[in-house]
């Protein structure tokens, strides 16, 4: 998904889980600042709230280390083994591998709106509505772009592509071993297209997904069900699916725990295409405070939980910003903790606090972490009633 220039935006915190070989998971930085996230085959980017880049995992080909310095960035991509992004002023960014000139044929200008990245080859959607590729040419991956200009969203595969259509038809090219291309739905109801490296999944509007292609791992016959889905996204040889309700289902391939790994509970608003054999996905860990006032009982509810074990805090001194290392905390030294909560299978975790009487008019700072993600809360500033 895209984030729209110029417009607030959600942000969260990464959750990854997965092949762990090259610290594509253990280096997944922390911080509930980021808007968006995608990867390659061993590499991870995430989009941060000021517009710059995180990268981290596998570097052999510069695919981390190359990432831009700054901001201005709109979205990232990550293809097998290189690596894209969009600026704000519609131009494009590639770095990395580059065998198939992937990178070095990055076209110029910036009417782009969006980018994504192949095996080896790369797309970028225009704003005119018509399709950019580049890069190694395998089957007709670059030469068969279709000339049209009514497209909304683009994605590059292993070494095919699929795009979808103002009018909700689904278009592939490329590479057609396993039926990827030729198996394409004919259908127009479709919101949103992804493409695996040998198959391809879409959204269709009633909230149900089609999948074809490479079915070698299931990821075609492991398909769920269910018309209750708002996102779906292709990885390497699994693919991941976010319910309404924030919760994250995931099938294919499991070697590496890439499916089976996949969080439980909800708060989950974004997952990721593109990751080899690692996954990844954008959460939140929301924290509220109801009857705050002196003399009574207040009641702390955490939702959004992924693990048992929920900690909140509370400082009287401000708040913050304080480094800690799940990331920047919104409180200042000292900071206090309240008993250790216990989230249910729901993910929601409460307890009760009596407010002392004389407490009325005192300004208090609470945050939560969530120990199963490692990842905070967002931030209260509150005064006793």
């Amino acid at each position: 998904l895209l984030p729209s220039a110029g417009v607030a935006q959600e942000s969260g915190s990464l959750f990854s889980w997965g092949d762990d070989r090259h610290a594509q998971v253990s280096n997944t930085p922390m911080g509930i600042n980021f808007l968006q996230v995608s990867g390659g085959d061993y590499h991870t980017l995430a989009l941060k709230s000021d517009g710059s880049i995180a990268s981290w995992g596998y570097d052999y080909t510069g695919q981390v280390s190359g990432s831009p310095p700054g901001g201005g960035f709109v979205q990232v991509a990550g293809g097998g083994w290189h690596s894209l992004a969009l600026k704000g002023d519609g131009s494009i960014v590639a770095w990395g591998y580059d065998n198939g000139g992937q990178v070095s044929g990055t076209p110029p200008g910036n009417h782009f709106i969006e980018v994504s990245g192949g095996n080896t080859h790369s797309l970028g959607l225009k704003a005119d509505g018509s399709v950019a590729a580049w890069g190694y040419d395998l089957d007709g991956a670059i030469s068969d772009t279709p000339t049209s200009n009514d497209f909304v969203e683009v994605s590059a595969g292993g070494h095919h592509s699929i795009a979808l259509k103002a009018n909700g038809s689904v278009v592939s090219w490329g590479y057609d071993y396993y039926g990827q291309v030729s198996n394409t739905p004919a259908s127009s109801n479709f919101v949103q297209v992804s493409a695996g490296f040998y198959h391809s999944i879409a959204l269709r509007d009633d909230g149900s997904i089609a999948a074809w292609g490479d079915d070698y791992r299931g990821q075609i016959s492991g398909t769920p069900t269910g018309n209750n889905f708002v996102q779906v996204a292709a990885c390497k040889h699994h693919s991941l699916a976010l319910k309404s309700d924030g919760s994250i289902v995931a099938w294919g391939l499991d070697d590496e725990g890439q499916v089976s790994g996949a969080p439980a509970g909800t708060g989950f608003w974004q997952v990721g295409e593109g990751g080899g054999w690692h996954s990844f996905a954008l959460h939140d860990l929301a924290l509220s405070v109801n009857n705050l006032v002196a003399g009574q009982t207040a009641l702390i509810r955490v939702e959004h939980a992924t693990g048992s074990n929920v900690f909140v805090a509370y400082s009287l001194n401000g708040g913050g910003p304080t480094n800690t290392q799940w990331g920047v905390a919104q409180l200042t030294l000292p900071i206090t903790p309240f008993p250790t909560l216990t989230a249910n299978a729901s993910g929601v975790a409460t307890t009760s606090v009596s407010v002392p009487a004389g407490a009325a008019g005192v300004n208090v700072w609470l945050q939560a972490l969530d120990w199963g993600s490692r990842t905070l809360s967002n931030g209260l500033a509150l005064t006793v009633q």
